[in-house]
């Protein structure tokens, strides 16, 4: 199986086209589930091509899971590489996890590093995993050391990222900083991160809103919680309409959240799968909760398994419960 993960084109495919039969929704079941069916890899395959072929970046993606899995590896990476080129943060992500499978470190963290800033959740821990396990881990370091040194902003919030990775959080907090102070949006809402978690909570505030200012995801989800929590629902809920709308998947999760609180359960639930469909553990969770709700116990089940295996703990529990009621 490839290491590639499908993003949300499955429910497009399947919501729309004819001869799939409706049971084979891919939030009723796993994705591997409904591969084993008959005919409904053929399908997919059919109506992700047709879709690339349009210029689509997700059903490139998708397909280059197809692909991985049918073992055309040279298919795989070519899709990949379109989606990647196409804006796609999954496909930016699987590409990373197929080069790095074949040795490109380099490649995979460039790959990894553009996942991360079209927000991709599980983007993060793939540059935290690489740099642990690279063979070359201070050359990669030095790499960036010196391209920061230069004045780079990017390279100073990948440095930022890399230094969190092997654990010199001053070191990162510092790159971090270097990054905002050059203008760059992550690097400003990566800086509130870490002042949050060091008890800044006016120093992380102001740095969230610059992130937002500059247009970053991550920056915007930030700020929104961080209103929330001072019972600024409307500034909380706009902010998070920014992040969801700029794609990033804590952000759309967070909304769902404010969203279920207001009573609007449709609205959550279609915030939650946004988040899901971006790799976002907590959306899944929520996902899986909805449907259960809903009756529709493989669903649930499915989205919890998919929580489960990006770091949600509770997720597990949850499952354990659904289980336990189903018998």
């Amino acid at each position: 199986m490839s290491a590639g993960g499908f993003g949300g084109w499955w429910r497009r495919l399947f919501g729309t086209r004819r001869g799939v039969p409706s049971r084979l929704h891919p939030r009723q079941q796993d994705v591997e589930e409904m591969l084993q069916r008959p005919g409904v890899e053929e399908a997919a395959l059919a109506g992700f091509r047709e879709a690339d072929e349009r210029g689509d970046a997700g059903a490139a993606n998708d397909l280059g899971v197809l692909l991985g899995r049918r073992g055309d590896r040279e298919g795989e990476l070519a899709a990949y590489r379109r989606a990647d080129e196409r804006g796609d943060g999954m496909g930016a992500k699987n590409l990373g996890n197929a080069l790095w499978q074949r040795g490109d470190e380099a490649g995979a963290l460039a790959a990894f590093l553009r996942a991360d800033e079209r927000g991709v959740d599980s983007a993060y821990g793939a540059v935290r995993a690489l740099v642990k396990k690279s063979k070359d881990k201070e050359g990669v370091l030095a790499a960036f050391r010196r391209a920061d040194e230069a004045g780079d902003g990017d390279a100073a919030r990948t440095l930022g990222m890399l230094l969190e990775a092997v654990g010199d959080r001053d070191g990162a907090m510092a790159a971090y900083g270097r990054a905002d102070d050059r203008g760059h949006a992550r690097g400003a809402a990566d800086r509130g991160r870490l002042l949050a978690l060091s008890g800044d909570e006016a120093g992380a505030l102001a740095a969230n809103v610059r992130a937002d200012a500059r247009g970053d995801g991550l920056g915007a989800a930030n700020l929104g919680a961080t209103l929330s929590q001072q019972g600024d629902d409307e500034g909380a809920l706009a902010a998070l309409r920014r992040a969801d709308e700029r794609g990033d998947g804590h952000g759309s999760a967070l909304l769902g959240i404010l969203l279920q609180q207001q009573g609007d359960d449709e609205g959550a639930l279609a915030a939650y799968r946004r988040a899901d469909d971006r790799g976002d553990a907590q959306g899944a969770n929520n996902v899986g909760l909805y449907l259960y709700l809903q009756g529709d116990v493989d669903g649930a089940l499915a989205a919890l398994r998919r929580a489960e295996e990006r770091g949600f703990a509770q997720a597990a529990q949850n499952a354990r419960v659904i289980l336990s009621r189903r018998r």
